[in-house]
């Protein structure tokens, strides 16, 4: 009876089970960041070297560098639960860095303040304290002299009047004067615009600023509006030309540390971006002639008080 024959082993062709136990190794190692290569990349890879004449064929260095590529890149595009949990956590602490960063920059406006500037500040504040005390004390004897009934109705016509006189003054229908500072403003470049004057009259106003005129002729008042219009700055209308003149009435302390605190009136235009320059100087009477025209309200109309 004669001999079964040995089967031959093609090259390049293994056992069936075999295959599938490599293919189960490979997958497993993959899965496992485990530098372990396939047989199709091993013969990929050992002409490359062979060719390259650097890493001869089954070089044990190239295919350590192939197989640590492959497993980086495949953390990257599969991470691993642990993974992301940890990126999430770096998230979460670098958004919290930032968020602190930022309000410790807001809290530190006054920190970085020089001293100058803080006690110009604090002047200002002392002085806005003083006057509405004054005049909370002057509304006080009032209304104790209107209940007291002794003289009840001159006190009361006494009181329309100054009424009267302050919301005209407020208004910019009559003349005044008193105590305050004049700003003289040089614009050589023509940078001081609209946005730059109506910055600088909201930080007068914040200062305690009673009245303000421009260029001894345009009174400020409620409805007074700012444009840039072909010729230079409108105010209610009226060209500005420079030197800009603006005078101020008021408590010239309070006023003088409103416009020139830091990232005020003051810097703001001597900086590079207007390339101007502000004179201040306090006044013991500054007289104001301009006046603004009555305005007849279209909508607007007087209710009687309740009770």
């Amino acid at each position: 009876m004669p001999e079964p024959r040995a089967r031959r082993a093609v090259p390049g062709v293994s056992d069936p089970m075999a295959r599938r136990s490599k293919r189960r190794r490979e997958r497993q190692a993959a899965r496992e960041g485990d530098p372990v290569e396939t047989e199709q990349e091993a013969r990929h890879a050992a002409p490359a070297g062979s060719a390259s004449g650097a890493d001869g064929p089954g070089d044990p260095a190239a295919a350590g560098r192939a197989a640590r590529l492959r497993g980086l890149l495949t953390a990257l595009l599969r991470p691993s639960r642990h993974q992301l949990v940890l990126g999430v956590v770096l998230g979460l602490v670098a958004m919290g860095v930032v968020v602190q960063l930022r309000a410790q920059g807001e809290q530190e406006g006054f920190t970085n303040a020089r001293r100058a500037d803080l006690i110009q500040l604090l002047d200002g504040l002392s002085a806005e304290t003083r006057r509405l005390e004054d005049e909370l004390s002057a509304l006080e004897n009032t209304r104790q002299e209107l209940e007291s009934g002794a003289g009840a109705e001159q006190a009361a016509r006494e009181e329309a009047a100054r009424r009267r006189d302050e919301l005209a003054i407020l208004a910019g229908t009559a003349p005044a004067e008193g105590p305050g500072i004049r700003l003289r403003i040089t614009d050589p470049e023509g940078k001081v615009g609209s946005q730059v004057m109506l910055n600088a009259v909201e930080e007068l106003r914040d200062g305690g600023a009673e009245v303000i005129e421009i260029n001894d002729s345009i009174r400020v008042g409620g409805s007074t509006w700012f444009a840039d219009g072909p010729d230079g700055l409108l105010v209610d209308g009226q060209v500005v030309t420079t030197p800009i003149t603006v005078e101020v009435v008021g408590d010239p302390i309070a006023l003088e540390g409103a416009v020139r605190f830091r990232g005020g009136l003051v810097s703001q235009i001597s900086g590079p971006q207007v390339g101007g320059d502000v004179r201040v100087t306090q006044s013991d009477l500054l007289e104001i002639d301009s006046v603004r025209p009555a305005e007849d309200f279209q909508y607007a109309e007087p209710v009687e008080p309740p009770g």
